[in-house]
């Protein structure tokens, strides 16, 4: 997953909540993410990982540098119900 966001006024009526679910059910690998608030994703069982596909190297090395925020980059796996 590259990015999820919600616009201010929209926030809060499960969009996101029903984007993530959606991913989970037509998912056939296996899902990994980028992201600066894991307690979001802890709900729907992704849980923060130190070893990844390279691909991910690569995301988090471009969020870290290139997209400057307070808050630590994660990489999190989806591991099911």
């Amino acid at each position: 997953m590259c990015s999820l966001g919600i616009i201010t006024k929209e926030r809060n009526k499960g969009i996101a909540k029903l984007l993530v679910q959606h991913l989970i059910s037509v998912s056939t690998q296996p899902l990994y993410l980028v992201c600066i608030i894991p307690e979001f994703f802890t709900p729907f069982n992704f849980k923060i990982v130190t070893e990844y596909p390279p691909e991910l190297k690569n995301k988090l090395e471009y969020c870290i540098h290139d997209l400057v925020v307070e808050e630590e980059y994660v990489v999190m796996k989806y591991f099911g119900v």
